[in-house]
């Protein structure tokens, strides 16, 4: 979807990922190295005995797909050549600290003067300016400042964070989409954009507005290790841990009867347990003793079957549990196989492994072969005698200026079916940018975050769900029932007379039943893009599994990637690919759609939730299929640098993140500590000796902080020049004067539940401010409005169809 784009990636380790995702939309990306090789390549495992830069396996996941040529950027005479290769770029991604570029003449008015159509995003902790700017950010202190850490983990013990550098996989495809956005505005514009892309900022869609409920209820989100909430989400099995939700609600009560009638074929259901009301059960009101008998049962049962056992039930039977895989069961997986997710690869030197391939399916079928990461400076001669020679190329003749308030997708129209987090908040970045959005939706049927709130006998119930409301601002909604032909007809004409796009989230099989189907709408629309998400994706054995995002972070590998090594798999709070997958399948759209610009042809995407998050783990698969040492829960520790972890200070469940990777870190920090009798052991004077005796270097560290104010604390270390971060919650966020700088919080009205803040996403454009005008919609608050404004019904039409329930 990208061929003829040429990318220059600059990026180190946070940015490598994205690198490779627009290489497989189909840019022509190189890799940009030191003479002596991207320190990446220096990083294990490695597919071999010894440690060699070509068969390091993080860099062939993550560099997959690219070309690679050397400079020194750090001598004038590479930079020259930089700034060559730059005229023949289209897009530069980098992640240097901010005030790089600038201080080598190249900051960003330079090039706009110099190189108008070119497109810079940079990747940083914090953003390109404002006062945490210049802080430094690894995956631990950027996923402890966004809000992720504080809730994940046991509360017993520190907050924790993945094993694998979740931000990494939050940032990138955001930039993606940022990338792709900025080349809209360029086809309409003639010029580049600048995307500045927070890391901390991409965090907090992991908290599923967060923040914003905090507004309405005023309750913190705690750390509940295993739960959700009040109820286990986590169970022991006979050889691991499972995901099975205890909760309530019409979409989880058919997966209890069913799970209750399992236990009872194997002659362990109770008795009471058998005739229990489960029509009845809500988690906000059952008493803790009532959980913990339901817990009791449930728990028994699952420890005497294996995770292979339970999960071919749940497949059976349509019960939403879920393994915890590893990594071989990930890459053995018969539905990931079927789909074919998995290509082999060349490794320099000899030998193979296997990649997870894609993210998105297309209706005009596989993506090419996935072509081996480059060796050092492979591509030398090729690329700098052909970029230094070619200009970027020329789009259409479009007029120079800003696009100010519009938006780079005003006019844009997307008809959005499904409900829950990962479809709407997919087609939450377009609104952002203008786009208008149409949800349909019925109170026959209403979206099941609309019931999170729901309080009998409060008629307006579905209207103040704040979950809902935050996900979906500036959309309207039409209430269609869709089992009805009329309903089924009024969306097949807003597809052909208004949409320019139609995402669903649906289970596979339920718009083909509603005729809603890529094969029907595109006989009406034949240059309709169209977007399916769901779990498993629309195709293979196991495309019927229900599940939501919890039962996917389980599936995808990354509750057995979080946690402590000693203890129970949890998974990042928020179940990650509720948050992980719309940023893929933004930018899967986004770029889909910029091709239709170009060609006219529309097609269809096909993203599995759980591919997206496979994907993003794509070292961890790579690790495992070589026979490497794949990663496993850690806690926060690193097999790199010590300390590295989460340390108390003063106040209740308040903590400090903290890394240190070289030697002259650690001698600031003693400094900072005072240079204390026990950091003077030689012991701790090299890395190896710190991380061999890591136990008792965080001890001494923790006893350091404890007692501190983590802000002055921070401030110290930071001004140390050390890599630190609070560990904060929502209120804190709420208050953090770097997402204030940026104006991560934009505050709407919304008719019942008053003044909210909403989130912007994770990047900005130099020349597209983008943000909201309106909160999320009431239910059916725009019928009126989209069947008579759209589609030119009357007002006596709309009543009828309101009376038969039609609109409903």
């Amino acid at each position: 979807m990208l061929t003829g784009l040429r990318v220059l990636d600059c990026s180190d380790a946070r940015g490598h990922l994205a690198g490779r995702i627009l290489a497989d939309l189909g840019a022509e990306v190189v890799k940009l190295e030191p003479p002596s090789g991207d320190p990446v390549r220096l990083r294990g495992p490695f597919a071999g005995p010894a440690a060699d830069p070509e068969r390091s396996i993080p860099w062939l996941a993550l560099n997959a797909g690219k070309r690679s040529i050397r400079l020194d950027l750090s001598q004038s005479e590479g930079r020259e050549r930089f700034r060559q290769l730059l005229a023949g770029v289209d897009v530069l991604l980098e992640t240097f600290a901010p005030g790089t570029l600038e201080a080598w003449g190249l900051g960003w008015e330079a090039m706009q003067q110099g190189l108008p159509r070119l497109i810079r995003c940079a990747i940083t902790p914090y953003g390109q300016k404002g006062p945490y700017a210049d802080l430094s950010g690894g995956d631990l202190t950027v996923v402890a400042m966004g809000g992720n850490a504080i809730a994940t983990g046991p509360p017993e013990r520190p907050p924790v964070r993945c094993s694998m550098p979740t931000s990494h996989y939050h940032a990138a495809p955001e930039a993606v989409l940022g990338i792709l956005m900025a080349l809209h505005a360029r086809e309409q514009t003639g010029r580049g954009q600048l995307v500045d892309v927070s890391m901390q900022e991409c965090q907090l869609a992991t908290l599923m507005a967060g923040p914003g409920q905090l507004r309405v209820d005023g309750r913190k989100v705690r750390r509940s290790g295993g739960h959700m909430g009040r109820t286990r989400e986590i169970w022991p099995a006979k050889d691991g841990w499972i995901s099975f939700g205890l909760r309530g609600g019409p979409s989880r009560v058919p997966n209890l009867v069913a799970m209750v009638a399992l236990m009872d074929e194997c002659g362990m259901a109770p008795d009471w347990l058998k005739s229990y009301d489960w029509s009845r059960y809500h988690v906000a009101t059952v008493p803790d003793a009532e959980i913990a008998r339901l817990e009791a049962a449930f728990a028994a049962f699952f420890r005497t079957r294996t995770m292979r056992e339970l999960y071919d039930e749940a497949l059976r039977r349509r019960i939403l549990l879920a393994p915890c895989n590893d990594a071989a069961e990930v890459l053995a997986h018969p539905q990931l196989r079927s789909r074919e997710l998995f290509a082999c690869v060349e490794i320099p030197g000899g030998g193979s492994l296997e990649l997870p391939a894609f993210f998105v399916r297309r209706s005009d079928g596989p993506p090419p072969p996935l072509r081996r990461a480059p060796r050092v400076g492979e591509h030398d001669r090729e690329v700098l005698a052909e970029w230094t020679r070619l200009p970027a190329a020329e789009g259409p003749d479009a007029p120079s200026g800003g696009l100010g308030a519009r938006g780079i997708f005003q006019g844009l129209h997307i008809l959005e079916f499904g409900g829950g987090a990962a479809g709407p908040l997919c087609t939450k970045y377009f609104c952002e940018q203008g786009a208008q959005v149409v949800r349909v939706e019925s109170r026959k049927r209403p979206d099941f975050l609309r019931l999170l709130r729901a309080t009998a006998g409060d008629p307006e119930a579905l209207e103040k769900a704040p979950m809902f409301v935050l996900l979906n601002p500036d959309k309207k909604s039409v209430a269609l029932n869709l089992q009805t032909g009329e309903g089924r007809e009024l969306a097949r004409r807003l597809v052909a007379e208004w949409a320019d796009v139609v995402t669903e989230n649906f289970a596979p099989g339920v718009m083909e039943r509603l005729g809603l189907d890529w094969e029907h709408l595109r006989a009406i629309k034949p240059d309709l893009v169209m977007l399916s998400s769901s779990l498993f994706g629309q195709t293979g054995p196991q495309r019927q599994y229900p599940g939501f995002g919890g039962q996917g972070s389980a599936i995808a590998g990354f509750n057995h990637l979080t946690g402590y090594p000693d203890a129970e798999a949890h998974g990042p709070f928020g179940t990650i690919t509720d948050s992980l997958s719309p940023r893929f399948a933004a930018a899967a759209l986004a770029a889909a759609l910029l091709e239709r610009r170009r060609s006219g042809r529309g097609r269809y995407l096909d993203v599995s939730q759980i591919e997206c998050g496979v994907y993003s783990l794509s070292a961890w698969i790579a690790a495992q299929s070589a026979g490497a040492e794949a990663a496993s829960r850690r806690g926060n520790r690193s097999p790199e640098a010590a300390p590295h972890g989460i340390f108390p200070v003063a106040g209740d469940d308040r903590w400090i993140a903290l890394a240190v990777r070289r030697a002259a870190e650690w001698s600031r920090l003693c400094r900072c500590m005072g240079d204390p009798p026990w950091a003077r052991d030689p012991r701790f004077h090299s890395a190896a000796g710190r991380l061999a005796h890591v136990e008792e270097l965080e001890a001494g560290v923790a006893a350091f902080t404890a007692d501190q104010r983590g802000p002055e604390l921070m401030e110290q270390l930071r001004r140390a020049g050390l890599e630190v971060g609070l560990v904060q919650d929502c209120s804190d966020l709420l208050e953090d004067p770097q997402l204030r700088f940026r104006g991560h919080f934009q505050p709407l009205v919304h008719a019942r539940l008053g003044e909210l803040p909403f989130e912007r996403c994770g990047f900005r454009l130099s020349g597209s401010p983008g943000g909201f005008r309106r909160a999320g919609p009431l239910l059916g608050e725009h019928s009126s409005e989209v069947l008579g404004g759209i589609l030119g019904l009357s007002e006596p039409e709309i009543r009828r169809l309101e009376e038969q329930g039609v609109v409903v």
